[in-house]
């Protein structure tokens, strides 16, 4: 792999270091700018305060675990966080430390991509020029440089799957299938993030299908002859990359770490694959750039039996398998998910200029025209990488923006909950990595990274919903916490965002906000707010309350009217009903409350579903205990004329009462309370 560079050792000089000079380069000046405008190294990602979390936990000894005592597989990249965790045991940095830490190891993940594309391009094709233009225009790419100082696994993980992709063709060349080497790597590259599961299904077909199809056809028997020697590196894989699998399934009973789990939308959205796929290298590179890449990979495919088709089905399959786990992941997080791709688009377009000049010398050759093709690979290729450094020109500021906002909501809501609440005081929120790693407090996630107990409950039920947000209230009653930090709009019922919702809830405690940041923020919402959970006002209770009288009034479709609570007031009387559910309700009901007289006459009435109409019987689970309060003025009743409140349940919008399933006669559909 390396023979070219001791051959030419000078030239290596030329081919890899000039990019990577400037890949560092451009890295020092970012780092020193946000240093500038925020006076501290800040993450870009609060993500990387997560690895943070998990990697001082490592250097503890106390393995995955975020919150104490708990094991969690919340780390995506568990390679990453022993990196990290390997490191702080040495220096034993503090938490931001910590984070600067993860960011030099991102800066340099950067580096080593910008070294292994310019090198892996140089010996895959054996002209220094290509390697040179790929690495170059890796190096210059505004958002690579971003991956590079976020502190995240992104970059580390684009450089193995260079590197694994480099290893197999090098095992090609030289005979062999799959060999032990290119095993090693290629696990590195899927404990460092989970698309290395695609990564190793792609170089597999393309060592023990692909290629021998196109060497000898079908024939078995042949096929057996030339490829068995391949298990050595399957064995290396296996036992590297099946680690954190069975870790994670002894854990939580998944294959795959929590992250996976709770970002991925695999077969909930189908992507718009055009506009999506060409997204990053559009906004990055231009048009240009693409029409190149397309070329690269039709020579690719032309002169696919040396080598097979391993890293141009890499760079487009990548993507697409992406877009398919979410849509919103060409574009989240500054492209975070995508960014891998943008070495292999560089080397891709590097090969189709040079094969569409050599296609021109070979077809469109005058003596007038040959001069011309001369200098067509030279300012092309400056064309690139010029269209690369200018369109991400403002991804170096982005990136300390993106560090300011961290900064502003995310540090300082952490001092907040560290000064407001005690040692073991449980918090829940839906972004945890510094404000958990600062204020030091248990946490339940919202969202689930670090808590799969939410993952189980929110399984099947769509974000932003009712539906969801009751999940989530179901599972703060097992485990009350003191204080909630989240961002509105991503739990409206809960908030009562759009005035729609479960009303008081939650009262506000304090808001963190972005009041000058409009938009180009990697901060899912530009306000954060501090709750005190109002829990005598939750929509679901843990038990009924002690002072409800007791009855226990079974009716059918699984609900129960377990107590209730009557009190009169100046104008009316408040009514409180204690529902129960052993079956999930199959209709939507309304319940109808009837004050009558002696003779059955009702005097005063109020029909609504239950919350006053906020709670549909539809989202009742079995074992949800419900509190339904409810007042009826009496400012035009004889009081004294009241007998009885008839009580029951009947079809919104439809006809006839539910029944009870055994009831005294005549009270076959519903409850006579004592006035």
């Amino acid at each position: 792999m390396t023979e070219l560079i001791r051959q030419y050792p000078r030239r290596a000089v030329l081919v890899i270091g000039i990019p990577t000079l400037t890949a560092a380069v451009y890295l020092l000046f970012v780092m020193l700018f946000s240093i500038q405008q925020n006076g501290d190294l800040g993450a870009t990602l609060d993500d990387t305060w997560i690895h943070a979390r998990f990697a001082a936990s490592v250097s503890r000894g106390d393995g995955l675990m975020y919150n104490p005592g708990v094991v969690t597989p919340g780390a995506t990249s568990p390679l990453w966080v022993l990196l990290l965790g390997g490191i702080y045991a040495i220096f034993r940095p503090d938490v931001f430390e910590q984070v600067r830490i993860a960011i030099i190891g991102s800066s340099l993940g950067m580096i080593l991509t910008t070294m292994a594309i310019s090198g892996f391009g140089w010996w895959l094709t054996r002209r220094a020029w290509i390697g040179f233009v790929a690495g170059m225009i890796t190096a210059l790419t505004g958002r690579m440089i971003w991956m590079g100082v976020s502190g995240m696994e992104i970059t580390l993980f684009t450089a193995l799957t260079i590197f694994a992709i480099w290893s197999h063709i090098h095992d090609v060349r030289t005979g062999r299938t799959f060999g032990w080497r290119t095993g090693v790597i290629t696990a590195l590259a899927t404990l460092a993030r989970p698309e290395g599961y695609l990564l190793a299904v792609i170089i597999g077909v393309n060592a023990f299908v692909i290629l021998p199809y196109l060497a000898n056809g079908w024939h078995l028997v042949t096929w057996f002859k030339t490829r068995w020697d391949g298990w050595r590196g399957i064995v290396a894989y296996l036992l590297l990359a099946g680690s954190y699998p069975l870790a994670c399934w002894l854990m939580t009973g998944y294959p795959l770490p929590n992250t996976f789990r709770a970002k991925s939308s695999l077969g909930e959205e189908a992507p718009n694959l055009l506009y999506g796929y060409f997204w990053t290298p559009r906004m990055d590179h231009g048009w240009l750039l693409i029409v190149l890449a397309v070329i690269g990979l039709l020579y690719l495919w032309r002169n696919a039996k040396r080598d097979g088709l391993a890293w141009g089905m890499w760079a487009v399959l990548f993507v697409i398998g992406v877009l398919y786990l979410g849509p919103q992941h060409y574009v989240v997080n500054n492209g975070r998910y995508v960014a891998p791709a943008i070495p292999f688009n560089a080397l891709l377009a590097a090969v189709g200029l040079c094969s569409a000049v050599e296609w021109l010398k070979n077809h469109r050759t005058t003596i007038r025209t040959r001069a011309y093709y001369a200098l067509l690979i030279p300012l092309v290729s400056l064309l690139l990488m010029g269209f690369a450094f200018w369109n991400g020109r403002g991804q170096g500021a982005g990136a300390a923006a993106n560090a300011q906002d961290i900064m502003t909501m995310h540090v300082q809501a952490g001092y907040f909950f560290r000064d407001h609440t005690a040692p073991g005081d449980l918090i829940a929120l839906n972004d945890v990595g510094a404000i958990v790693h600062i204020s030091d407090r248990p946490v339940l996630d919202m969202i689930g990274l670090v808590s799969p107990e939410v993952l189980d409950a929110v399984d099947h039920f769509p974000a932003r919903t009712c539906l969801y947000d009751l999940a989530l209230a179901r599972v703060m009653l097992d485990n009350p916490p003191v204080l909630i930090g989240i961002f509105p709009w991503f739990f409206p019922c809960m908030t009562n965002y759009n005035a729609d919702g479960f009303q008081d809830m939650l009262q506000p405690f304090t808001v963190f906000s972005l009041p000058y940041r409009e938009e180009g923020t990697v901060v899912a919402g530009g306000e954060m707010v501090i709750y005190f959970p109002v829990w005598e006002n939750w929509p679901l209770h843990a038990e009924i309350a002690p002072e409800a009288q007791p009855l226990d009034v079974f009716f059918e479709d699984g609900i129960i009217l377990g107590g209730y609570e009557l009190e009169q007031v100046e104008n009316g009387i408040n009514i409180i009903f204690w529902w129960k559910v052993n079956a999930q309700p199959s209709g939507d009901y309304t319940v109808f409350t009837h004050l009558i007289d002696a003779n059955g006459t009702i005097l005063a009435q109020l029909d609504t579903r239950p919350m006053a109409g906020q709670f549909n019987t539809q989202w009742w689970q079995p074992g949800d205990i419900i509190r339904d309060a409810r007042f009826i003025p009496l400012d035009q009743v004889d009081v004294d004329a009241i007998t009885a409140i008839r009580v029951g349940l009947y079809p919104t919008g439809g006809v006839g009462n539910l029944r009870r399933i055994t009831a005294p006669p005549g009270q076959e559909e519903f409850v006579l309370i004592d006035w």
